[in-house]
């Protein structure tokens, strides 16, 4: 089993977010349309930028937050483009085009306990490992290189989906709605981090209860970092300050990880017109191993 690790501490991590990746002339959408194992007809898309012939692509699949869909996202998913990096985006179960199930609308209420009854929400993470499944079939994946990516309900949903998308990296918004995965889904929040061991960065608000108790349980597991800032942002409110340090998250373990650079290096070599060397920036340590302050950031 592998021991993922952050090739560069957060602080590293939010001092490079600034950098402007180039931007991608063009890309390709493909529509997924998946039905789960209970009947819901999952809908999804996914786009690909340009690419070399033949070249495959990384994919970040992506699991938007309570009364929201999949066009949430959109924020973060043309920076990844931006940096040769893939999307699936889905509505999940109840919401947007996913509302159908058996032939009859089940559509989510403005309730969020009545709504993880009705529609199901323990079986989100299962939805997840299905469009996975799917997902490495499409022409010009790479299924070696895949991410997770979630928005509070969706965060603690794609963390318990880990073990069977075998992702790369996760990123966590606002882990919450535990209440809809079971008594002891906090258990098996940690569980599921153990047997996956992804690198995972949780972005959560001090100020938002459940988020915040939710990153404390992860916290000192195995490939994990968590960034708690302070006020009450949830979910895609992180978008605002945050969406550049995501991108870089991805870009970090995703295209550098993957050709065996590291974010720094690449970037120290596009700032240089001479060869420098450049080493890894956390000499190897896991983020278990040695914590690292993140940078705060100014909201």
């Amino acid at each position: 089993m592998r021991t993922p690790r952050l090739l560069a501490p957060l602080a590293a991590l939010i001092l490079a977010a600034p950098l402007a990746a180039p931007l991608v002339a063009a890309s390709s959408t493909t529509d997924m349309a998946l039905t789960s194992a209970d009947g819901f007809a999952l809908k999804g898309t996914l786009t690909l930028p340009t690419a070399k012939p033949k070249a495959k692509v990384p994919v970040v699949i992506l699991a938007h937050q309570f009364h929201s869909d999949r066009t949430g996202w959109a924020p973060l998913t043309d920076k990844l483009l931006a940096r040769g990096i893939g999307v699936l985006a889905l509505d999940l179960r109840g919401h947007g085009e996913s509302a159908m199930k058996n032939g009859t609308e089940v559509r989510v209420s403005a309730d969020f306990a009545t709504s993880a009854t009705a529609v199901g929400f323990d079986k989100i993470p299962a939805d997840l490992a299905q469009a996975a499944v799917w997902l490495r079939k499409q022409p010009g994946v790479d299924g070696r290189r895949i991410g997770l990516a979630g928005a509070s309900v969706g965060a603690f949903a794609v963390l318990l989906a880990a073990p069977e998308v075998k992702p790369v990296a996760v990123l966590s918004l606002s882990p919450a709605g535990s209440s809809a995965f079971g008594a002891d889904a906090r258990d098996r929040l940690k569980g599921a981090v153990l047997r996956s061991r992804p690198s995972i960065l949780v972005l959560a608000a001090s100020g938002d209860k459940e988020a915040a108790e939710n990153a404390q349980v992860v916290k000192d597991l195995p490939g994990v970092a968590v960034d708690l800032k302070e006020g009450e942002a949830h979910g895609f409110a992180f978008f605002k300050d945050c969406s550049d340090l995501m991108a870089v998250y991805f870009g970090e373990y995703l295209t550098y990880h993957h050709t065996g650079k590291t974010y720094e290096a690449g970037r120290a070599k596009a700032a240089a017109p001479a060869p420098a060397t450049t080493e890894g920036v956390t000499g190897g340590q896991n983020p278990a191993e040695k914590k690292t302050e993140p940078t705060p950031v100014t909201k």
